[in-house]
């Protein structure tokens, strides 16, 4: 299991990131390579995606479990879950839990803080375990960054 974490002032309110965070059209541009996400219930959306994992493509299921806890002071912790099911089998999971603090200078800005961890399993990890750790590092950052981009 790997585990890490990040920050960043996202220029959009906490507000307008629960609501992106939420649209499976928003979330799938931000997921590389998935075209389109569909709601399975209020907590889930599920999709496919293609992309390359150093270099080796990968087609797979993916799939994404939202929550969010509301905070003190208009504060939220918004809870993500990524789990990609490779065709070749196994599957690797991704979960962060992304703080979420209105700017005090700036009402239409957001401290974002994660803390993050991935898990392979056993057949993955053997087969390109480094490479597909990073991929979900990268991955994960890039949505959390890329809601404050959304639009």
């Amino acid at each position: 299991m790997a585990e890490f974490n990040g920050s960043s002032t996202l220029s959009r309110s906490v507000a307008q990131l629960l609501e992106t965070s939420e649209d499976p059209a928003a979330i799938a541009a931000l997921l590389p390579g998935c075209e389109a996400l569909h709601r399975t219930d209020a907590e889930h959306i599920e999709g496919r995606l293609a992309t390359e994992v150093a270099g080796i493509p990968v087609t797979a299921a993916v799939s994404v479990r939202r929550t969010v806890e509301a905070l003190a002071d208009g504060a939220a912790r918004l809870h993500l879950r990524l789990k990609v099911r490779p065709d070749i089998g196994g599957h690797a999971v991704v979960a962060a839990i992304i703080d979420l603090a209105p700017v005090a200078s700036d009402a239409s800005s957001t401290a974002a803080s994660w803390r993050a961890s991935s898990e392979l399993d056993p057949m993955l990890a053997v087969m390109a375990g480094q490479r597909v750790e990073e991929f979900l590092r990268a991955s994960m950052q890039r949505l959390i960054e890329g809601l404050g981009a959304a639009r």
